[in-house]
């Protein structure tokens, strides 16, 4: 009976270990992930604000050519 304990003991304890082991590595790949994530997201923010000042500096030169003398 105490070498089936022991040999449970053993596997659960291997199972403990192994099992904390998967823990680490998923939580670092997480983290990867989560890096690339707002990599991306920030890079979404830049370009929303290019779009923004390209459309500000379009408009802004529509208005000037409308309202400068003979531009009709």
């Amino acid at each position: 009976m105490e070498a089936i304990v022991k040999e449970l003991e053993k596997g659960l304890k291997e199972q403990l270990s192994s099992l904390g082991d998967e823990i680490r590595s998923t939580e670092e790949k997480l983290l990867r992930i989560k890096e690339g994530y707002l990599k991306v997201s920030g890079a979404l923010e830049i370009l929303t604000v290019l779009q923004q000042r390209q459309a500000e500096a379009d408009a802004q030169l529509i208005q000037e050519a409308l309202t400068s003398p003979g531009g009709e």
